[in-house]
C-alpha cells in the first residue's frame, strides 16, 4: 500500500493486520506515537521517510521491535527523538535485511543487537549522532553488502573483523574520529573481500601510508582516503584498479609523484583529487592520458611552473581547480578554446601573467576564480556565459571599465573585482543616473549573496534599493568615500548578513540600533568613519557572536584588522568574530550588554571619546584574543573580572584616565610585562611593573576624574593670581625707575639683532639637511584625521 498523507497519521491503519507493504514516505505529517504500527504483524516493508515528524514518538523502537516479519525499514530524516538504540532487552528482528535510519540525531552508541541479525544486508546509520566504537561483532554479519556509518562521532580503530564481510560491496566510514594505521585494517580486508567496489574512509584520523593491498581490489570504482594523516608515496600498483572512476587522496601528507605508470590503465577515471599534498603529476610533454576527466582537483600541490600540457586533451572536464599550485607565466590559449565544457575554473593564488582573451567561449561556466594573480589589461568583451554565479578577479592588474554584461547575469551572486585599477563608472544598465555611487537598481539582483566594492573611489549614500538584495551574506564597501548615515533598514531587510565592512569611509550619525537584528553577524567593521552618539545597548544581541560555535561558510573571505594588523580571513573565516568601531567620534559609556558576546575574538573601540568605567561584564568575554580601548577618556580601575580573559594575546588600554592597580597574576599583567606601552598615558594607573609602580608617595586615587577636577581648579586660581602680580610688578619698575627703563629697551634692541642673525644661520642649515615636519601626536580628548 502506497499512501499520500497530510496532517496526523490515522491510527486506523493499525487495523490492517494482513498488510505487508506500507510506503507512506514524502508526506507532510506528524505522529504522536507508533503504537498502531505494532498491530501490523504481517508487515514486511515500511517506509516513512522524508517529511514525517516523529519527534514525539518516543516509543518508536519498541513498536517496531514487535514487527517480527519486518524485512525492510526506512525512516530517513523523520526527526526521531534521541534514543538509546541498545535499550532493547531482546531483539525480535529475525528477518531484517535492510535498515536505514540516516539523518536522525539519535545520540546513541551503535546498536549491538543489530550484529546478531544474520539476514541484514544493508545498514545506513549515517548522520545519526552515533558515538563510541564500532563493535568487533560487526564481522558476524556475513550477508552484509552495504555499510554506511558516515558523519557520526565514532572513534577508536576500524575493527579488523570487517575483513570477514566477504560480500561487502560498499563501505563508508567517512567523517568520524576513527584512528589507527590504515595498513593494519587493509591486511584483514585482503582475505576475502573481492566484491568491494566502493570504499570511503575520508575525514578521519587514520595514519600510515597508502597500502599496496588497495591494488588487489580489482572491482573498486571509488576510493576516498582524503582528510587523514597518511604519509609516504602512492603505490604504483594502483594502476591495477582498471574499474576506478573516482580517486580522492587530498588533504594528507603524501609525497612523491604520480607518474604515467600510476595512471596508465585507469581508462575510465573521471574524478581525480590529490590536493593539499606534496604530490605532483610527472609525465612526459607529449603524454596523452587514457582517461577523460570530469573533475580535477590539484590545489596546493606543487606543479611544474608551466601549465600542464596534457590537460589540453581533457575536453570533457567540468571542474578544474589549480589554485595555489605555483603556476607561473601566461596561460596557454587552448585553455580558453579547448576546455569549453568547464562549469568551474579556479586558478587563483598563482603567479599567472598576461592578458585575458578578447572573449570566453565557456557557455556553461558558473564559477570563475582568477584572483590573486598578475593578469593585466581589460576584461573580455564577453565571458561567454550568463549562468555565472561567482566571479572572482580581485588582486590583479586589470584596468579599463567594468563591462555592462554583468548586468545581464541574473544568477550572479558574488562578484569580487577589488584591488585592480578599474576606472570609470559602474555600469549604468541597472537603470540609474548616479555618478560614482552604487546604482539604485542594484536592487534587481535579488540573488546577490556577496557585494565587494572595497578600495575604490565610490561615493554618495547607500541606495535604499539595496534593501531588496535580501540574500546578501557579505557586504564590503570599505576604503571608499561613501557618506551619510548607515541605513537603519540593514537590520530589517538583510537578516542573513554575516559580514558588514564599511570601514574607512565618511559615514556619519549614530550606529543604528537595528543592526542587532542581524543575529548571524560575525564581522562588524565600522572603523575610521565619522560616527557619533552612543554605542547602542543592543550590541549585546548579536546571537552568533554570543555563541562559541562556528559556521559552515568557507567560500567568503574578508580583511579584518586585528592585533594592529590587517589580515585576510578566507577558509578559516568561520573562526573569526570581530567588532571594530575604532577611530570615530563615539561618546558615552561602553554598554554593559557587550559582555554577552562570549564568542567575540576581536574588540576594538579605540580612538573615540568614550568615558566612564570599563564594565565588569567585559570579563565574561572569554574568547577575546584582541582588545583595544586606547585613546579614549575611560576612567576608574581595570575590572578584576578581566583576569578571566586567558586567551588575550593583544591588549591596548593606553591614553585614557584609568587609575588603580592593574590586576595581579593575570594575563593583563603578563602582557604589560612584555609591552609596558599598553598602559601608557594613564598617570594614575599602577602595578608591580617598574614603569607604573605603586609607591607610597604615588597612591592610586579612587576617583581620578574628581581628583583631577579639584587639582585643575586650584591650578587655574593660583596660576592666574601669580601671573597678575608678576605682570603688575614688571610694569611698575619700567614706569617709575628710569635706569631700569633705559636698560630694558637697549636689551630688547640687542636681542632683536641677535635673533635676526640666528634666523639667517638656521635658514642655511635647514636647506642643507632638509628638515621635515612631523605631525604632533594625538592628545587625550582630541581626534586626528
Amino acid at each position: 500500500m502506497v499512501l499520500a498523507l497530510a496532517g496526523k497519521s490515522p491510527p486506523q491503519l493499525g487495523n490492517l493486520s494482513k498488510l505487508n507493504y506500507l510506503d507512506i514516505g514524502f508526506p507532510t505529517s506528524s505522529v504522536d506515537n507508533l503504537l498502531w504500527l505494532s498491530q501490523l504483524s504481517s508487515l514486511a516493508y515500511l517506509d516513512m521517510s522524508w517529511g514525517w515528524n516523529l519527534s514525539s514518538a518516543s516509543d518508536w523502537l519498541e513498536s517496531l521491535n514487535m514487527l517480527a516479519s519486518l524485512e525492510e525499514l526506512k525512516l530517513v530524516c523523520t526527526d526521531l527523538p534521541s534514543t538509546n538504540l541498545n535499550s532493547l532487552s531482546q531483539s525480535n528482528f529475525k528477518v531484517l535485511s535492510k535498515i536505514d535510519l540516516s539523518l536522525n540525531n539519535l545520540n546513541s552508541t551503535f546498536p549491538y543487537w543489530l550484529t546478531n541479525v544474520q539476514t541484514v544486508a544493508y545498514i545506513d546509520l549515517s548522520y545519526c549522532g552515533l558515538y563510541g566504537s564500532i563493535p568487533e561483532a560487526i564481522g558476524n554479519l556475513s550477508a552484509l553488502r552495504e555499510l554506511s556509518l558516515s558523519t557520526n562521532s565514532l572513534e577508536g580503530t576500524i575493527p579488523i573483523s570487517i575483513g570477514r564481510l566477504c560480500e561487502l560491496q560498499h563501505l563508508d566510514l567517512s567523517k568520524n574520529n576513527l584512528a589507527g594505521d590504515i595498513d593494519n585494517f587493509g591486511k584483514a580486508m585482503d582475505a576475502c573481500m573481492k566484491e568491494l567496489f566502493s570504499i570511503n574512509l575520508g575525514t578521519n584520523n587514520l595514519s600510515g601510508s597508502i597500502p599496496r593491498w588497495l591494488g588487489s581490489f580489482r572491482k573498486l570504482s571509488s576510493v576516498d582516503l582524503s582528510n587523514n594523516s597518511l604519509t609516504g608515496h602512492v603505490p604504483s600498483n594502483i594502476n591495477q584498479l582498471t574499474n576506478l572512476i573516482h580517486l580522492d587522496i587530498s588533504s594528507n601528507f603524501l609525497q612523491g609523484v604520480l607518474s604515467e605508470e600510476h595512471l596508465a590503465n585507469l581508462s575510465i577515471l573521471s574524478t581525480l583529487s590529490m590536493s593539499s599534498n606534496s604530490l605532483r603529476i610527472s609525465v612526459g610533454t607529449n603524454w596523452v592520458p587514457p582517461f577523460q576527466l570530469i573533475e580535477l582537483q590539484l590545489y596546493s600541490c606543487p606543479l611544474e611552473s608551466q601549465f600542464p600540457q596534457w590537460l589540453q586533451t581533457q575536453t570533457s572536464i567540468w571542474s578544474l581547480d589549480l589554485h595555489n599550485t605555483g603556476t607561473k607565466g601566461p596561460l596557454p590559449s587552448w585553455i580558453w578554446t579547448s576546455l569549453t565544457s568547464l562549469v568551474s575554473l579556479d586558478l587563483s593564488n598563482n603567479q599567472i601573467t598576461g592578458k585575458l582573451p578578447a572573449s570566453l567561449e565557456h557557455r556553461s561556466l558558473e564559477v570563475l576564480d582568477l584572483s590573486n594573480n598578475s593578469f593585466s589589461g581589460s576584461l573580455p568583451s564577453s565571458l561567454g556565459s550568463n549562468n555565472l554565479h561567482f566571479v572572482f578577479l580581485s588582486n590583479n592588474h586589470l584596468n579599463g571599465s567594468i563591462p555592462m554584461y554583468f548586468c545581464d547575469m541574473e544568477f550572479l551572486s558574488t562578484m569580487d573585482l577589488s584591488n585592480n585599477s578599474f576606472s570609470g563608472e559602474l555600469p549604468n544598465q541597472w537603470n540609474n543616473d548616479l555618478e560614482g555611487g552604487i546604482p539604485s537598481s542594484i536592487g534587481s539582483l535579488t540573488s546577490l549573496s556577496s557585494l565587494r566594492l572595497s578600495r575604490n573611489k565610490l561615493s554618495g549614500v547607500l541606495p535604499d534599493s539595496l534593501s531588496s538584495c535580501n540574500s546578501l551574506i557579505l557586504i564590503d564597501l570599505g576604503e571608499n568615500h561613501f557618506e551619510g548615515p548607515i541605513p537603519s533598514w540593514i537590520g530589517d531587510a538583510l537578516q542573513i548578513l554575516m559580514i558588514l565592512r564599511l570601514r574607512s569611509n565618511q559615514f556619519s550619525g549614530n550606529i543604528p540600533a537595528g543592526l542587532s537584528q542581524l543575529l548571524g553577524l560575525q564581522v562588524l567593521d565600522l572603523a575610521s568613519n565619522k560616527l557619533s552618539g552612543h554605542v547602542p545597548q543592543s550590541i549585546g544581541n548579536f546571537t552568533f557572536m554570543a555563541s562559541q560555535n562556528g559556521t559552515s561558510y568557507y567560500y567568503y573571505s574578508v580583511y579584518v584588522t586585528i592585533k594592529g594588523e590587517e589580515r585576510l580571513y578566507s577558509r578559516i573565516l568561520d573562526l573569526m568574530k570581530s567588532i571594530d568601531l575604532s577611530d570615530n567620534d563615539l561618546t558615552g559609556e561602553i554598554p554593559v550588554e557587550i559582555g554577552a558576546l562570549v564568542g567575540l575574538k576581536n574588540l576594538n573601540m579605540s580612538r573615540n571619546l568614550l568615558h566612564g568605567h570599563i564594565p565588569d561584564t567585559l570579563g565574561s568575554m572569554g574568547s577575546l584574543e584582541s582588545l583595544d580601548l586606547s585613546w579614549n577618556q575611560l576612567s576608574g580601575a581595570i575590572p578584576q573580572s578581566m583576569t578571566s580573559l586567558h586567551l588575550l594575546s593583544h591588549l591596548n588600554m593606553s591614553y585614557n584616565n584609568l587609575s588603580g592597580k592593574i590586576p595581579v597574576g593575570s594575563q593583563l599583567q603578563t602582557l604589560g610585562d612584555e609591552d609596558p606601552y599598553i598602559y601608557a598615558g594613564n598617570s594614575y594607573l599602577c602595578s608591580a611593573l617598574s614603569n607604573y609602580s605603586c609607591s607610597a608617595h604615588n597612591q592610586c586615587p579612587i576617583d581620578y576624574e574628581e581628583d583631577m577636577y579639584d587639582h585643575d581648579v586650584l591650578l587655574y586660581v593660583f596660576s592666574g593670581l601669580g601671573f597678575g602680580l608678576g605682570f603688575a610688578a614688571v610694569w611698575w619698575l619700567l614706569i617709575f625707575n628710569k635706569g631700569i627703563h633705559k636698560w630694558y629697551f637697549l636689551s630688547i634692541d640687542s636681542m632683536f639683532e641677535k635673533s635676526c642673525d640666528w634666523m639667517m644661520v638656521l635658514k642655511v642649515k635647514v636647506r642643507e639637511i632638509g628638515i621635515t615636519s612631523v605631525e604632533p601626536a594625538k592628545t587625550t580628548g582630541q581626534k586626528r584625521r
